[in-house]
């Protein structure tokens, strides 16, 4: 993959049109997630064939919201390829957890920032088409990939694509699922939506369809490459064409490339060269779209046609047409605003056949060898031999994955021919100047260039069309790069170093695009960019950018500004509305900016603002000069208010009539002076499109909420806008705001977010049938809310006697609300009880009756309690009135009523519960219980014996209860229970000996016990116990002998600084023990000479041990010989040099 000169980004799908793979998705599902117990992390394997969608439905399962998300807290996706190297795949793995790329850490680095983002968390990683079948590989991939995986919890998977069963064989997958081929009904449908509707046609075009699609045997791919390729073919002849052609005449394997052959034959001629030049680029790439526009301008594949201005424009036709026939596929947009595409694998071999002998994929061995007329040069491996003088002597394209000067020697001196040249990276202190002798080069790439200049002899190359360059370390450009005087583009893309343009740019008047995303020193443009009057895409993202030069309003022919997140430009240049070609002007993210100037509204052809800041000078733009820019499409942010002084210009901005605008946030400033009638107006003013889908109010305030948002009294609508697409709703700081009642009907809401409004008394409105997220926070005053999922409120009376119908004043939530946030709440009564869809509940400083069942509520008559069968996850944190006395709130008493009738409960969080003496018998009845966290609930002082009872808890952590001096002995009872975690509990003087019998244990933390002074002798009966973490336990000088009956242990980590020697028996678990760390224990003066005998230890860390640190220096150390044989090895001491040995990975960090 290209990393350097796009970003690779997440693996993302429309899940809705992906069809026939729901119950695949299912089951593959419920494989990741059903537990057993015999590998630590289990394999499941996709098998299917090239384009059956194997990929497609990893990325379904990969991003399923309902359970995969909330099951794994980490999820990564590698493409792995043909290309299973041990050492790259690692890389890969860093790259898809932090985002960085690898290529300048060192192993070390890279191994503790994997470790650390999935330390105790449950990972799913996605190992996407992998090929190779060697045993041996796959060994090797789990002593040295899958370790590092291991920090995570138990149930972590990875899920392989392939297309062989003996792949997913030598891999020792623990489940293999077939992937079937789609149903002829689905073929049809999928064909029928790519085509987007052949019944238009006539029925024999359907007929002579499905007659095509069920030649393509159930294959996606083969479905869909065909349709978008048919979807310019109008008489029904070439239907028949495509039909009779007996190249379709194949089964198996062979009809997916016989449909790709077939409809490549159909193709424009224009598109078949274009076509095939994208195969330069290795298999699997992500390539921009202007890299390849780009590279068919320099090979002379597009011409002008008439009316036409710019060869780019005709490129993105040809761009959109091959996405159109899924020729390319994936089609994303980077951090940086660059559309990124790739190809099929299968598609990607078809355009390699077709050029046959016309590209070259390695460096020959014979001097007299073919290659010598390959056009097409495209080497991913180095050449191990010196390229003969003749190799690039008729090259027209060449890619390279490392460039050093055995590649650019004097064999490149032979390249009269070569238009383009692509490089992933330089090797070299300096750029090879030969590349600067191939007078013919028009377009030229270099991506993680390690040189701090480009030569002067790059200005020679005169006829250089287009430049891109990715680097770290490029501080300047040639002095005389204006000498370039064909060059259309110009990309420098995350020169992070790069602080100014040489003034010669100015001279390059021919230059169309100027792209400096992510050049993020450079802080301004020269006067003379003013020459460039072709400029048409200029770019400045993420860059430092603090003024434009007043001279750029006269380059007339701009049509994209991309100024998205330049932190500190200040202002926009007057005259700006002079650029009436402008379709692209991106604000978003300029914080800085105080003020759009006069005449922005005079960019008619504008499709992206994204931010419009509401000034108040003579120079700032009103606001209604929003209304003759109603092609505005996306996001747009309008902040600053306050300084709309006129509610009639709230309305002449005319929000409403532009019905491509999705997301809109509405900002004011906040002050003590404010007319609340005219905030109100304002808001009144700037009403929404109805096909607004995120609507965010942030500092409104006015007291009361908008008109188009709510109901009349009688029930009608103000207007008829309701809205119908609108998905999340966040009200933000809004002071005034009393009622917020009778809010319209919002079908498609998924998420109302409403905080920081301290006034707020009542809230009510709706349906929103599709509410799943329901967030209130800090909501002081807010008291009754009746949430319910019908209009009215059969057989609920209000103990006043009030008759007053309920409708008026109820929230209709629906019946899809799993998630409910309640944060700094404390006079909410959610009345008549909780919603029962509910499947979670964080409640912080909230009611103390919000867990009353309404039998117990006062306010209420009797009535049978409701069912909360659905609730999986509550997190507990009670007001600070609840503290004292103990009866009061959460305390131990009264308070739990409602989590009795929670019998799906799965996990349950109780933190910072003051008033919490002992856990209440309820608990008991929490069957399903499968997590229990206690987190600073200092009155507590002993659990009860009825913790035994909780058969079905896997997760229980103690943490901050200071008194809790004694464990149950009923915990030996939690036979279900895998990971054990107790921290900071100053009275917790010793452990049950019970401990021995949680069977099932996996994972066992014991953290700042200051006052324990010895572990039961029991800890040896748990033979299934992975991972012991004993640290900051002062008191602790000795550890159990039975440490050596754990068989299964993998993962010993200690911090116990009077601790003085290991246990002997430890080191009888040869066969198990693969990582030790041991930190700051002073009082131990050696390692014990069984060390030597852990013959499967991979990793040993020491730190902050002095004497041990000396005793294992690197070939030194008199304890050197017993831990040389670890893989890898990490040794700190503050008085003398650290050093890392990595055995069998690159780039290890030694001791002289």
């Amino acid at each position: 993959m290209n990393q350097t000169t796009v970003e690779m980004p997440l693996p993302t799908v429309d899940a809705a049109s992906v069809l026939g793979r729901d119950q695949d998705k299912n089951k593959i599902i419920t494989k990741l997630i059903e537990s057993k117990d015999q590998q630590e992390i289990e394999i499941v394997s996709v098998i299917g064939l090239g384009g059956s969608g194997k990929t497609t439905l990893a990325k379904l399962v990969f991003n399923d919201g309902d359970i995969i998300e909330k099951y794994f807290e980490v999820r990564l996706w590698v493409q792995v390829a043909k290309e299973f190297v041990v050492t790259r795949l690692f890389e890969k793995l860093f790259e898809a957890v932090t985002k960085e790329k690898s290529a300048r850490h060192t192993f070390e680095h890279m191994r503790e920032k994997i470790s650390k983002e999935v330390n105790d968390k449950r990972v799913l990683l996605i190992l996407d088409d992998v090929w190779t079948e060697e045993r041996i590989q796959w060994e090797q991939f789990r002593r040295e990939f899958m370790v590092h995986l291991k920090n995570g919890k138990h149930g972590s998977r990875i899920l392989l694509t392939t297309r062989s069963k003996r792949v997913a064989e030598a891999a020792e997958s623990t489940s293999l699922f077939d992937l079937p081929f789609l149903s002829l009904d689905d073929s049809w449908q999928l064909f029928d939506r790519t085509f987007r509707g052949v019944k238009r046609l006539g029925s024999e075009f359907e007929q002579v369809g499905k007659e095509i699609v069920k030649k393509c045997g159930g294959v996606p791919l083969a479905i869909i490459v065909v349709a978008g390729v048919l979807r310019d073919k109008e008489l029904i002849g070439e239907w028949k064409a495509m039909r009779d052609n007996n190249i379709l005449d194949v089964k198996g394997e062979e009809s997916i490339s016989a449909c790709l052959k077939l409809s490549y034959f159909h193709l424009p001629s224009h598109l078949k060269q274009c076509f095939t030049l994208c195969s330069l680029y290795p298999k699997g790439n992500w390539v921009s779209k202007d890299q390849l526009i780009d590279q068919w301008i320099a090979h002379d594949m597009i011409d002008l046609a008439p009316g036409v201005e710019y060869l780019e424009h005709i490129g993105h036709k040809y761009f959109n047409s091959l996405v159109q026939m899924s020729f390319l596929q994936d089609v994303d947009v980077d951090r940086y605003g660059m559309v990124i595409c790739r190809m099929h694998d299968l598609v990607h071999d078809l355009a390699r056949f077709i050029l046959h002998e016309e590209i070259s994929i390695i460096v020959p061995e014979d001097a007299s060898s073919s290659t010598k007329g390959s056009r097409y040069i495209s080497l991913v491996e180095q050449p191990r031999n010196i390229l003969p003088d003749f190799f690039f002597e008729k090259a027209r394209a060449l890619y390279v994955d490392k460039g050093d000067h055995q590649i650019f020697g004097k064999a490149l001196k032979s390249a009269k021919h070569l238009r383009s040249i692509a490089v992933e990276s330089i090797c070299t202190a300096a750029v090879p100047t030969t590349i600067f002798q191939v007078k013919s080069l028009k377009h030229l790439e270099i991506s993680e260039m390690e040189c701090e200049a480009l030569p002067e002899a790059i200005s020679d190359i005169w006829s250089l069309q287009s430049l891109y360059v990715t680097s770290e370390d490029l501080i300047k450009l040639p002095k005389f790069i204006g000498k370039l005087k064909k060059l259309r583009t110009l990309k420098l893309l995350r020169c992070r170093k790069l602080k100014s343009l040489p003034d010669s740019i100015g001279d390059c008047h021919l230059i169309s695009t100027l792209d400096l995303s992510g050049c993020n020193k450079l802080k301004e443009l020269p006067n003379s960019i003013s020459k460039n009057r072709r400029l048409r895409v200029l770019s400045l993202r993420y860059t430092r950018i603090e003024r434009l030069p007043s001279s750029i309003i006269t380059l007339k022919n701009l049509e994209y500004l991309d100024l998205q997140s330049c932190y500190w430009l200040t202002e926009l240049p007057e005259g700006i509305g002079s650029l009436t070609k402008l379709q692209v002007l991106n604000l978003v993210d300029c914080i800085a900016v105080e003020a759009m100037p006069v005449g922005i509204g005079q960019l008619t052809q504008l499709e992206m603002l994204g931010l419009f800041h509401v000034g108040s000078g003579e120079k700032s733009a009103r606001i209604s000069e929003l209304a003759t820019i109603d092609r505005m499409s996306g996001e747009l942010s309008i902040t600053h208010l306050k300084h709309v002084t006129d509610p009639c210009e709230a309305s002449k901005a005319c929000l409403k009539q532009k019905k491509n605008l999705h997301e809109l946030k509405l900002a004011w400033d906040g002050s003590d002076k404010v007319n609340i009638e005219n905030e109100l107006a304002v808001l009144d003013g700037l009403e929404p499109p109805l096909g607004i889908k995120y609507l965010e109010i942030y500092r409104y305030a006015g007291s009361q909420f908008a008109k188009w948002m709510q109901k009349q009294v009688d029930g009608g609508v103000h207007g008829l806008s309701q809205f119908p697409f609108l998905t999340n709703m966040m009200l933000n700081d809004l002071p005034n705001l009393k009622h917020l009642d009778g809010l319209v009907q919002l079908p498609s809401l998924g998420g109302l977010y409403l905080t920081d409004m301290p006034g707020l008394e009542s809230i009510s409105g709706g349906p929103f049938p599709s509410l799943e997220y329901l967030s209130m926070k800090n909501l002081a005053t807010l008291g009754e809310v009746w949430m319910v999922t019908e209009k009215t409120l059969d057989g609920w009376v209000d103990g006043g006697g009030c008759n007053k119908p309920y409708h008026l004043r109820e929230l209709q939530i629906g019946s899809r609300l799993r998630m409910l946030r309640i944060d700094g709440c404390p006079k909410l009564e959610v009345k008549p009880y909780l919603p029962s869809s509910l499947k979670r509940l964080y409640s912080k400083e909230c009611n103390d009756q919000l867990l009353q069942s309404p039998c117990q509520r006062p306010s209420l008559s009797s009535s049978s309690p409701p069912s909360f069968s659905h609730l999986k996850k509550v997190v507990l944190w009670p007001t600070s009135s609840s503290i004292s006395p103990p009866s009061h709130g959460l305390g131990s008493g009264r308070g739990w009523e409602l989590i009795q009738h929670m019998s799906a409960l799965e996990s349950l969080e109780i933190l910072f519960c003051d008033g919490l003496t002992e856990l209440p018998k309820i608990f008991e009845s929490l069957a399903s219980l499968q997590s229990l966290r206690m987190c600073l609930c200092p009155a507590i002082r002993v659990l009860p014996e009825s913790l035994g009872e909780l058969r079905s808890l896997q997760e229980l952590t103690i943490e901050c209860c200071d008194n809790l001096s004694t464990l149950p002995h009923s915990m030996g009872h939690l036979t279900s229970l895998q990971k054990l975690r107790i921290e900071d509990c100053k009275a917790l003087y010793q452990l049950p000996e019970s401990l021995g019998e949680l069977l099932a244990l996996r994972e066992l933390e014991i953290k700042c016990l200051n006052g324990l002074t010895r572990l039961p002798q029991s800890m040896g009966q748990l033979t299934l116990l992975q991972k012991l973490q004993i640290t900051h336990c002062d008191s602790l000088h000795q550890l159990p002998e039975s440490l050596g009956d754990l068989p299964a242990l993998r993962k010993f980590h200690i911090r116990l600084k009077r601790l003085t020697c290991l246990p002997q028996s430890m080191f009888q678990l040869a066969t198990s023990l693969k990582e030790i760390k041991i930190v700051c224990c002073e009082g131990m003066k050696s390692l014990p000479e069984g060390i030597q005998g852990l013959s499967t230890l991979q990793l040993l860390v020491i730190r902050g041990c002095p004497d041990l640190a000396r005793r294992c220096y690197l070939g030194k150390g008199e304890d050197w010989h017993l831990i040389s044989h670890v893989p890898y090895l990490t040794i700190e001491r503050s008085e003398m040099p650290s050093w890392r040995v990595n055995a069998s990975m690159p780039s290890p960090s030694q001791a002289p």
